[in-house]
């Protein structure tokens, strides 16, 4: 089951279309120039924006050095001068720590949690490299939010190492390895520090338990990210300030996010592939190009853990850009595949657009030829899962469930929109529907009576089971929740048609044949009004 444009964004779009409209007719004006830089800036294309010339576009100095930082073109010293918003405070604070100047980060009001958290977590290091007040900013820790709590952690844990307090270690050590679940509130590079740094302390750390209970995702990100460099406070800084780089681009900051990025590219030489693969992801986010595309193809570190991620970051960025898919397959045939599961991990990326591209054929034909093998040994459940929904959309239903359910079983009926899928399956078949009704149930709960495709599937199998009372209960419910998906205005119109409810049933009915013109029961809806 499948805000309005402000005045200035209208504008720029308005802009756009004339430039696209009259293109061949324009020439090279300062105008036409000053239009390009203006629009490049304001879409975060700095590939573009670092071929125009420059101009003073505002008085606003510290934006343009942000920009000026992105693109490398800029003074060190300059940072000095230009000091407006914290990102600025955080780059006037690592110029002078690179001097070795242990001068604090004012403490003025800051707009995000994130940056009144990572500004403690500094200054607890500056009286640290100062040697000052350091038991007072110790304690200053513990009023970082708790939703930063991994900041808490990680600081006090350093500390005590740089300090060889093996008592305050070691109950720290302890309070973390009892559940292993208290370790997800870290990322895979902290959760690496925290494995150096008990090690090294002849501590134990439950690593491999981790590992073995984590996605392989996630292991392959550890595994990469055991290269991550920390030699001393200074890198465990670097370290908070490129996680703080992921706040800033998914606050919607991304000129700061950019920006300090492309800061520590400058000033952490040891670990600055991870910082420019995060710039490259961010920037194919924002902008994918050409010339995006050939910079991830060209990305190449020592660290060939980096492969999967980049070819990851290709051929999904290719596919944002509709790019020619055969190309693609051309591209995916002929790269160093690492392990089996990265293998089908970026075959599905491929075989998972063909389908939604409606060459459901063509989807299944991929995975069979390049992978097939490969898939039968595997215990991914999302690989099971997404061969399933192949096998299904080429009415192979019988192979179909068989690897659906194998993803169920691995996963401990852990994902409700597989456990959904299969249930479906069922109840549009008219088969299991006491078994369909407990994974439903199962799934319904499991995601917090809040996805309408699960709603609507509990809801469909209640009428198949002429108990119209529930079924609609469950589908008005996903209906409210998403009142714009056909196959939810279609089933919630025939409930209401066996209700006697035909107004409400015809108003719903319109609904489709006015705004979902590609409902694949379309023709269905249409017969039924005629």
């Amino acid at each position: 089951m499948f805000k309005k444009l402000s005045i200035f964004y209208y504008t720029i779009c308005f802009l756009v279309f004339i430039v696209h409209a009259y293109g061949s007719q324009l020439k090279n004006t300062f105008d036409n120039q000053l239009l390009s830089s203006i629009y490049a800036e304001y879409n975060n294309d700095y590939l573009t924006w670092e071929k125009l010339p420059k101009y003073e576009l505002s008085s606003d100095q510290s934006s343009d050095l942000l920009s000026k930082i992105i693109i490398g073109n800029y003074k060190l010293n300059s940072i000095n001068e230009n000091k407006k918003g914290f990102v600025h405070e955080i780059l006037h604070f690592l110029n002078n720590l690179s001097k070795n100047n242990c001068s604090n980060l004012p403490n003025k009001k800051q707009i995000y949690i994130f940056e009144e958290s990572i500004l403690k977590s500094i200054n607890f290091w500056m009286s640290f490299c100062d040697n000052k007040n350091i038991e007072i900013n110790l304690q200053n820790l513990n009023t970082i939010d708790s939703r930063f709590i991994n900041l808490i952690y990680i600081n006090k844990i350093y500390y005590y190492h740089l300090r060889k307090d093996i008592s305050r270690l070691s109950k720290i050590n302890k309070e973390l390895t009892t559940n292993l679940e208290s370790l997800s509130i870290f990322n895979s590079k902290e959760i690496n520090l925290l494995n150096n740094t008990f090690s090294s302390n002849d501590l134990n750390f439950p690593f491999a338990k981790f590992i073995k209970s984590s996605t392989m995702l996630n292991n392959l990100s550890l595994e990469l990210d055991k290269d991550f460099i920390i030699k001393d406070y200074k890198d465990v800084i670097y370290l908070q300030l490129f996680q703080t780089s992921t706040y800033y681009f998914y606050a919607g900051e991304y000129k700061s996010a950019l920006a300090l990025l492309s800061y520590l590219i400058q000033i952490d030489s040891k670990n600055k592939d991870y910082y420019n693969y995060k710039k490259l992801s961010f920037l194919a986010e924002l902008n994918p190009n050409k010339d995006i595309l050939d910079l991830i193809k060209n990305f190449n570190s020592s660290n060939s853990n980096f492969d999967f991620f980049r070819n990851y970051l290709f051929i999904s960025s290719s596919i944002k850009l509709d790019s020619n898919l055969s190309e693609l397959v051309y591209f995916f045939n002929n790269i160093n595949h690492n392990s089996d599961w990265t293998h089908l991990d970026l075959a599905f990326i491929l075989a998972m657009e063909m389908y939604r591209s409606n060459d459901d054929q063509a989807a299944l034909d991929f995975i069979n030829n390049c992978c097939l093998n490969i898939l039968k040994k595997s215990d991914d459940p999302i690989h099971l899962f997404k061969y399933g929904i192949l096998l299904e959309r080429n009415n192979e239903i019988k192979t179909a469930e068989d690897f659906i359910q194998r993803s169920i079983d691995i996963s401990d009926s852990s994902y409700p929109y597989v456990l959904n899928y299969l249930a479906y399956l069922w109840v549009e078949n008219e088969r299991k529907l006491d078994l369909a009704e407990v994974m439903l149930q199962k799934a319904v709960k499991d995601s917090d009576y809040n996805n309408g495709a699960i709603l609507d599937s509990l809801g469909w199998l209640y009428y198949k089971k002429n108990d119209l009372n529930l079924a609609e209960k469950w589908i008005y419910n996903a209906y409210t929740l998403e009142p714009s998906e056909p196959e939810i205005i279609d089933h919630l119109s025939q409930i209401y048609y066996q209700q006697g409810r035909f107004k409400e049933a015809k108003f719903l009915d319109n609904k489709i044949l006015l705004f979902h013109k590609d409902y694949f029961k379309f023709d269905e809806v249409l017969n039924r009004n005629e």
